[in-house]
């Protein structure tokens, strides 16, 4: 199961952008990120043409949290993407890559008065805003740059996903935005409508994180037009625009199910025009959020195996533990989200699998990454875990003082490196003696 522009080469080494999995490793050493740019670039063009089908232009902001450079940054620009960002520092990374400030959305549960005025400096586009008390916040500061700041008001519309409960986000009980049910949101609605330095373009809500089904989209369309003609009917408001966050799920295994970009454009398409139809109510325009779905199974992890055991274990038999040179710093998702992979051995990527082992990393805690099935692994060999494009460098730490690798982008037969490797100057850099 290969992605974007892998493939196995005439060696039977796996290839990823036209360049060997082997030369990356040598040339840039282990672990290290690779990006497939070439695979990127396509699906973020693949998300701009299936949404442009419904009507009016949509609004794809990719979802910097997922995956974020000032590579990335220039990227998403380049290909005509808007981005969300959820701090500070994101911005940061946006402005410093070139993307227009106007094309940004600045989100959080909790943004400081010192970061939405960093905003407003800034020239952001839209503030997701995610409490009364920030859109309070936001009106006296945006009268104090004397300036309309468009915003969006992030609203939970009560629906359960049906994913882990540490990336479900749309539920009633969560931290993440404004009730509906209780009628929290129509009275923010209203609020915004009154508030000076406001001006309230539309609703947002992100229900979740690796959606396998389109059901809750349909659900969660259903949701915001109900809320929309009450909304209507109470103040006469209408969104100009619906942003439905993100979290269309990736394959990370043959059994995984996710949704083509395709399907889902059309059902929300298809669902929002015919809920306004049915409620007398304008289309507004949609608006997505994606951020797995464009970098998820686009980016692979390269490991260099180290030593190799073979133990009883607990259940009987035995176990065979294959260590590589990273762990749990560089991929913290398999202890934070039980998250899986698939793995192969970049050199010997076409040969059939024989050995079952626990690929495990090299820091004090028992930080067992998956299982995997391959061909007589070896100390030495170069182990190539994929679809970790999206939340690995992000979420990457320096736990036990290790190093971040660096991350390079491939395409058309060249690597470029677009974050050099963390040194122990660099660890060292912001103690004070």
């Amino acid at each position: 199961m290969l992605f974007g522009t892998q493939r196995i080469n005439g060696a039977g080494h796996l290839e990823v952008g036209g360049v060997d999995a082997l030369e990356l490793a040598e040339r840039f050493g282990t672990p290290l990120y690779v990006m497939d740019e070439q695979g990127i670039r396509e699906r973020c063009r693949e998300y701009l043409r299936t949404f442009r089908r419904w009507g009016k232009p949509p609004s794809v902001a990719y979802a910097s949290k997922a995956f974020w450079c000032r590579a990335m940054a220039a990227l998403v620009a380049e290909e005509g993407l808007q981005v969300d960002v959820a701090s500070v520092g994101e911005l940061e990374v946006a402005l410093a890559g070139g993307v227009p400030p106007d094309s940004v959305t600045f989100h959080g549960n909790y943004k400081k008065e010192e970061e939405l005025s960093e905003a407003l400096e800034a020239g952001v586009g839209i503030v997701a805003v995610d409490s009364v008390d920030e859109l309070r916040s936001l009106s006296r500061l945006a009268c104090d740059y004397r300036r309309r700041q468009r915003v969006i008001l992030r609203v939970a519309p009560g629906i359960d996903a049906h994913t882990l409960d540490t990336i479900s986000t749309g539920r009633n009980d969560t931290k993440f935005g404004i009730t509906i049910e209780n009628g929290a949101a129509l009275a923010a609605v209203r609020e915004a409508l009154g508030l000076p330095g406001i001006e309230l373009m539309g609703l947002h809500s992100h229900i979740g994180s690796q959606i396998q089904s389109l059901a809750p989209y349909e659900l969660l369309v259903e949701k915001l037009m109900d809320s929309c003609q009450v909304v209507f009917r109470e103040t006469g408001w209408m969104p100009d625009v619906l942003s439905f966050g993100g979290g269309l799920a990736i394959r990370y295994l043959e059994e995984d199910t996710a949704p083509p970009i395709a399907d889902l454009a059309k059902v929300l398409g298809e669902s929002i025009h015919g809920a306004a139809a049915a409620r007398g109510l304008k289309v507004p325009q949609i608006s997505v959020e994606p951020g797995r779905s464009i970098v998820g199974d686009l980016g692979l992890t390269l490991y260099t195996l180290g030593p190799i055991k073979t133990v009883p274990a607990a259940e009987g038999g035995t176990r065979t533990y294959a260590t590589v040179d990273g762990g749990l710093s560089d991929n913290p998702r398999p202890l934070m989200y039980g998250a899986r992979y698939q793995a192969l051995l970049a050199a010997r990527a076409s040969e059939t699998p024989d050995t079952t082992v626990r690929v495990v990393g090299r820091h004090c805690e028992t930080d067992a990454l998956f299982d995997a099935a391959l061909p007589g692994p070896r100390s030495g060999d170069v182990l190539a875990v994929l679809c970790t494009g999206a939340y690995n460098h992000v979420m990457a730490s320096n736990y036990n003082f290790f190093c971040r690798p660096p991350v390079v982008f491939v395409s058309h037969g060249h690597a470029r490196l677009v974050v050099r490797r963390e040194t122990n100057e660099d660890l060292l850099r912001r103690d004070v003696v």
